[in-house]
Parts: structure tokens; sequence; C-alpha cells
């Protein structure tokens, strides 16, 4: 069941055409399933009713679906919800996926669980706002899990500012290649990272589509503060996807830059 958007346009960024097209593939070449075995074990510990904020075209919603969780979807970009519906249909699936921004979408209900991989909180225009806005949504008691990540390689300069680059790369399943061409500039001051893709998909004639993104990241513990502040009380949190190691500062090690936080809503918030 797709359900249409409520309260007007959103705010967020929403992937389209091409972008949302080999959205999926790019992650796919790149991920070994890593966070969706987090996400599985966060639910079990939030018995109930979740929602995933971004499901995008179910990447990671509908194997949870598969696993009986009892789980919803929230997605801004009409195409990635009509791609979804076409791979929930080939999946025998029957998701319920709401239309909506992350940042002003009402349910009308209350969750156990929420949970916003895949660096969807730094795509918020205000993360604050959305995170006070997602302590709304759940029970309380409730767990919220997000992943977010610091972009190194553009701070370091190991990607310069305002080159052109090739970023990803994948192939489809009927044999059509998929790229992605990048270039990118810093608003050290504000931490926002604008970047302009170019996508293209081989075929005759290749497709082309050319899209504007920003990312706001966010410190280690300038994100700590901000759960505490918006209502949550962070419970553990993971580097690079690895729930093994002992939880070190990451601000002091190397390390990817992918940050995964587990909290739980309280009843205060400053």
């Amino acid at each position: 069941m797709w359900l249409p958007v409520r309260h007007g346009a959103g705010v967020s960024q929403p992937y389209l055409s091409l972008e949302a097209e080999l959205h999926d593939a790019f992650w796919e070449a790149e991920d070994d399933a890593s966070e969706l075995d987090l996400m599985a074990g966060f639910l079990r510990k939030h018995p109930g009713p979740a929602l995933e904020i971004g499901s995008g075209s179910g990447r990671l919603m509908f194997p949870l679906l598969q696993m009986d969780f009892e789980i919803e979807g929230l997605e801004l970009s009409p195409d990635m919800r009509a791609l979804g519906m076409i791979r929930a249909e080939r999946l025998g699936l029957k998701p319920v996926v709401h239309a909506g921004d992350m940042s002003r979408w009402h349910a009308g209900r209350r969750y156990a669980a929420l949970l916003a991989p895949a660096f969807t909180l730094q795509l918020a225009a205000d993360p604050e706002a959305a995170l006070r806005h997602w302590h709304g949504m759940l029970e309380n008691h409730g767990g919220l899990y997000l992943t977010v990540f610091m972009p190194y390689a553009e701070l370091l300069g190991d990607l310069p500012e305002n080159a052109w680059y090739p970023d990803h790369q994948a192939m489809l399943s009927d044999g059509r290649k998929g790229s992605l061409d990048t270039r990118h500039r810093l608003d050290r001051k504000q931490q926002l990272l604008h970047r302009e893709h170019r996508y293209t998909l081989s075929g005759n004639p290749p497709e082309n589509h050319t899209s504007q993104q920003t990312i706001r990241w966010i410190e280690h513990r300038e994100m700590l503060a901000l759960l505490e502040k918006t209502g949550f009380r962070m419970n553990r949190f993971f580097i690079d996807f690895n729930p093994d190691p002992a939880a070190a500062d990451p601000e002091a090690i190397d390390f990817d830059g992918i940050l995964t936080y587990q909290a739980t809503r309280t009843n205060e918030t400053r």
C-alpha cells in the first residue's frame, strides 16, 4: 500500500531520475549488508511497529519485512517509491510506504523504533529539528537507530575541491553500466559539503542526469550533544558498521568515517 503525501512538499532532498535508479546498484556494489544486520539486531531489542525513515526503494526495508519485522517506510522521492513498487511486486511483498518529508510528516501513531540508516539525517535541512520531530514519533523508551558519516576524503584533501572525479560505477542486471562523476566544495564554517553529480547509464542512446546535494557533517561529540538535547539517551555506537570491538573515541582513531548510533527516547529535551 503506497500512501499519498501529507502536509505539502518537504524540505529534504529526494533522489530523482537516474539518481534514484542507480542508487541501490551503487550501494550493493560496495555494501556487504553489515548495516542490515545491525538494523535487525536493533529491532529485536525494540519489538513492535517500526518505521524506516528514507526507505528508498526498499533496499533495507524489504529484507527486514522478509524477516517478519513489523516495519513501514517513509520516503520523499516519488521515483524511489515507484522503483520500490516494482521491487515489492517481484518479491511478493505488500509494504506500507508513506510519502512525505522526514522533518514534517506525521503518522497519527507512535512507533516502537525509528530507523534512519544510510546517512539520511544528514540530508535534512535542519538535523536538530528532524530529531525533535522524530522524538515525537516514538513511544516513550522507543529506540532510535541512525548512521552518519564524516567526509574525511573531502576534508583532508584526498579529493580536491571543484574538480570532477569518478565516484561510483556498477553493472546492472540487464548488462548496462551505471557511473557517477562528482565534484564538491566545502563550507567548513557551516559544516556543509556541497556536491554536484553527473549520472550516466549506458545504452543506445545513453541516459544522463545531473543533480546537486548538500550534506551536513556532524562530529561525534556534536552528535552526542545533539541526541541529548533532543531527548535521546545514547546507548551504543559502532564504527564502520562493526559491532565487535569496544567502542573507542572515533576522534582519536583512524576509521572510514561511518558512525552508527543506537539511542532511546526519554521525556527530557532541552
